[in-house]
């Protein structure tokens, strides 16, 4: 089966080609940028410019590869300008296209304008079959393209990571930027260790707030609390997940974060922003904790038997989003949409 992936440079999408290689594909990759997981040729078009003979120029050679190479299934990853461009020629092909939802692609660009939501929604119209790991993303692109025998509830799927000796450790891995909100798990940290001197926070990542996240710990006068640890390996992100006791990722929109969910495997008790998709995994008190500006989080947290929790969330994910079970579901898609 010949398989043409689209999508951005992402850890996420790299592990989820690497878990789709072992099924009997053959698969090619398409992006805007070159992407470092993605050692072999591949097709790159950029669809940023505003230039209108280059955006000409760029979808005829995106039809000269789709013609040529007569690809089974495109899968695209995100529903973003390349994704409305590629849908719109595959369509005109009779290409079969799955579309995979990432969150805020569907969940808030189509709030931007009138302009986003046409292509948002002519992407939708023009894909075959179309996963998300939320339900709210589901509702929000019913609303856009109310054909619902076009989605699937569908994780990407994880690799668990194994739970180690816990400390009283708080960890941190989203981006830096303001929609992240990594200054508000600073400034509840900071009250927080008033009263609880032992423990410590970790933020790992890098964004266009770093430096302004390291200004607010020297401000707040706790460096000696928290450490910044940077861009980190898979390997690395799972050693912290292993020995941290609550995991800490409030953005103000989101899907189903793969980084919430290996956490979760590896015993970690989430506290999580008050946004459906958190409601999905975690009951607030007993699983972990939903943010509210009402109540410190992190004392919400040392007042859940950490145990518990640990069980719950770990027979969770394997009930609901192991990698191989979600590799499998995909395939099927695969496989079901060429008949």
């Amino acid at each position: 089966m010949k398989v043409l992936i689209v999508g951005s440079n992402s850890i996420h999408l790299s592990n989820f080609i690497n878990g789709i290689k072992s099924k009997e594909v053959e698969l090619s990759f398409m992006s805007e940028e070159k992407c470092d997981f993605w050692k072999e040729e591949m097709f790159l078009l950029n669809f940023r410019s505003k230039n209108p003979i280059t955006l000409l120029n760029n979808y005829f050679k995106l039809k000269k590869i789709l013609t040529k190479n007569s690809f089974d299934v495109v899968h695209i990853h995100q529903a973003n300008r390349l994704a409305f461009f590629v849908t719109k020629v595959a369509s005109k092909l009779r290409t079969n296209v799955v579309l995979t939802a990432w969150g805020s692609d569907v969940l808030l660009v189509p709030q931007r304008s009138f302009f986003h939501k046409y292509l948002v929604k002519q992407t939708l119209l023009n894909s075959n079959y179309i996963t998300a790991d939320a339900k709210v993303m589901i509702d929000a692109m019913l609303r856009l393209e109310p054909n619902t025998s076009k989605y699937k509830h569908l994780q990407y799927g994880i690799e668990p990571v194994s739970a180690g000796i816990k400390e009283k450790i708080i960890f941190s891995n989203r981006l830096h930027k303001d929609f992240y909100n990594i200054d508000k798990i600073i400034v509840n940290f900071e009250k927080f260790q008033k009263s609880n001197p032992e423990w410590k926070l970790v933020i790992a990542g890098t964004g266009t707030e770093t430096e302004n996240l390291k200004k607010l710990v020297e401000r707040l006068g706790i460096m000696t609390s928290v450490s910044f640890v940077g861009w980190l390996s898979s390997e690395e992100n799972n050693s912290w997940y292993s020995k941290s006791q609550i995991y800490c990722s409030i953005p103000s929109s989101d899907g189903t974060s793969v980084s919430v969910l290996e956490s979760m495997s590896a015993g970690c008790l989430p506290i999580l922003s008050d946004i459906p998709v958190s409601h999905e995994w975690v009951k607030n008190g007993e699983n972990g904790v939903i943010y509210s500006d009402e109540r410190n989080p992190f004392e919400a947290a040392i007042e859940i038997d950490f145990e518990k929790a640990k069980i719950l969330n770990q027979n969770l994910i394997e009930k609901k989003a192991l990698k191989e079970s979600c590799v499998n579901e995909f395939y099927d898609i695969y496989t079901n949409i060429r008949r």
